[in-house]
């Protein structure tokens, strides 16, 4: 009977301990979700102390370092989450993104060919990491290699014919993207353009801002037109979804995600999106196995 009582106040103890750590882990990816990254790290950071070294544990605190600007955490985080799958394509590319950010850029290429040695087909994105390295002869071989293979993608045609009008290629200072001072002025640009033209990438991009400035019963009220006007656009039904489970509507959440999964094709990165918002629908309505379940198959879509 002692025996017994050991044995079961250990099942009890186990099993409470996995409760916990899925409650600390919606936690966090809810917190996540809204932008509260602090707090999501504050959940995760539990969830560590009680399973170690887990690896989508992992992955979620370096990408909220990330988005809180610590990248020196950040990069810590996801080195510990690649020690246990160092062939894990989408840490590689957020590690990736980390060292561009902290200007490793020899790091950054060094990541770049691991990737490369798993997916031929991202070499392409080699050309820029070479150039801000100061590598312009090496930047110039590969596009020249990328256009006889004919896989020299169209963003990159433009900085070919840069590179090549002299022979030797001049030297070039790639600028970073202008972020906009105030982002609330740019929703406010963004939705006198759609006003005007009714344009389908006008709408995706004021919507993805709402989304970032928590404007979210603007975000309900713009994604729900947009489904109206383009009602086979799966990224509209995911950003409407985004607003509801953001406003506590997950059951409508969850039938919105459900009408738009049936809409894409051969896309798993949004299909990915979708199942992480069902997750979190999930979660948030108590059904902690279907929570679980789409999380890992969003985690499984992203690796392929």
């Amino acid at each position: 009977m002692g025996q017994e009582d050991v044995v079961s106040s250990e099942e009890m103890f186990v099993e409470q301990q996995n409760i916990n750590f899925q409650t600390f882990f919606f936690e966090a990816l809810q917190q996540k979700a809204i932008g509260n990254y602090d707090k999501a790290v504050f959940a995760l950071e539990a969830c560590n102390n009680i399973e170690k070294d887990n690896v989508a544990v992992l992955f979620e605190l370096s990408k909220n370092y990330a988005m809180l600007i610590k990248y020196t955490e950040a990069e810590y985080y996801i080195l510990k989450g690649l020690e246990n799958e160092p062939l894990n394509l989408h840490m590689l590319r957020h590690l990736k993104e980390i060292k561009t950010k902290r200007n490793d850029y020899l790091g950054a290429i060094k990541v770049q060919n691991t990737i490369n040695s798993l997916k031929p087909e991202e070499e392409a994105d080699l050309v820029i990491l070479y150039i801000k390295s100061g590598e312009i002869d090496n930047a110039i071989k590969l596009l020249k290699k990328l256009d006889d293979l004919n896989k020299l993608p169209e963003g990159l045609e433009a900085l070919k014919e840069s590179l090549l009008q002299d022979g030797s290629g001049p030297m070039l200072k790639i600028s970073e993207p202008v972020i906009e001072s105030s982002p609330m002025r740019q929703v406010d640009r963004l939705k006198e353009a759609y006003a005007l033209n009714r344009d389908y990438n006008t709408l995706v991009t004021l919507l993805e801002e709402q989304w970032k400035t928590k404007q979210y019963l603007d975000l309900l009220k713009d994604s729900e037109e947009g489904l109206s006007l383009f009602p086979a656009q799966p990224s509209l039904y995911l950003m409407n979804a985004r607003a509801l489970n953001s406003l506590r509507k997950y059951k409508e959440a969850m039938q919105i995600l459900e009408e738009g999964l049936d809409y894409i094709i051969d896309d798993n990165n949004l299909t990915a999106f979708f199942y992480e918002e069902l997750s979190l629908s999930h979660k948030a309505m108590g059904n902690n196995k279907q929570a679980t379940d789409f999380y890992n198959k969003a985690l499984d879509l992203k690796d392929k």
